[in-house]
């Protein structure tokens, strides 16, 4: 039975359509790519299935349990939310903490977990991020790629089912993108399971087990991830990957 499923999501903004009907299979330990040209939709789905976004229709089935995704309850959307984690193009950290307050707030504030659980675990999520030495640093003390790092550490610390991440390099310095790369590459071969939206278009090649192309608001084609880069089936997405390709 797959981890979450969702059908049929459609989204306007103003009137203009954004998401025209996306629909989406994950099975546990599955790392998901989705890229397209900018504008396509890729976040307004993501930020559809953690609810940062209310869809205009669609239904979901995460973990076994049913929602329509247009008229959920703030119960539901906790329930659901309780279950994952988002790291976000820019971080989103609280400036005023330091990188373990960043991590533990949500464990002691939403969770009511005590201060000293709720720093064990947060250290122990820096360590897997490669972030311990910065467990006292500020986001104002912290590199880009430092910054992110403590962000994935954050989602972990909440044991999610599943990991949204939306162009999570987007915003770094090209030197700084690998070192987020790497702690995500090691994420799925520890079996966490993961949507992407990214340009990093050699990330999902040889990280995710399926890619997806979505522009204009419908998915254009999907695949497992090596067929889907091998031999692309449609037109646009032959030109797609010529065009990224050639801008690097």
């Amino acid at each position: 039975m797959a981890l979450l499923k969702v059908n049929n999501v459609a989204k306007s903004f103003d009137g203009s359509p954004v998401l025209n009907g996306v629909s989406l299979s994950v099975e546990q330990g599955d790392v998901i790519a989705i890229i397209g040209p900018s504008g396509g939709g890729k976040t307004t789905f993501l930020r559809c299935l953690n609810f940062l976004e209310t869809a205009d229709q669609g239904t979901m089935k995460f973990d076994g349990k049913s929602y329509d995704m247009a008229h959920m309850s703030s119960k539901e959307i906790n329930e659901v939310r309780r279950h994952t984690g988002f790291v976000f193009q820019n971080y989103n950290l609280f400036r005023n903490k330091t990188a373990l307050q960043n991590v533990t707030e949500g464990l002691i504030v939403a969770r009511k977990m005590n201060k000293e659980q709720a720093e064990e675990i947060g250290m122990r999520m820096l360590e897997k991020v490669g972030m311990a030495d910065r467990a006292n640093h500020y986001p104002s003390q912290m590199s880009g790629g430092q910054q992110q790092r403590t962000a994935i550490a954050r989602a972990l610390a909440q044991s999610p089912k599943i990991i949204y991440f939306d162009e999570p390099t987007s915003a770094l310095d090209p030197e700084l993108i690998g070192e987020v790369l790497s702690v995500m590459r090691d994420l799925a071969n520890e079996g966490m399971t993961m949507i992407v939206v990214t340009h990093e278009l050699e990330f999902a090649k040889q990280v995710s087990s399926k890619t997806i192309f979505l522009e204009g608001g419908v998915i254009v084609e999907e695949g497992p991830s090596k067929e889907f880069f091998a031999h692309p089936e449609r037109p646009r997405t032959r030109e797609f990957l010529r065009l990224e390709e050639t801008r690097f």
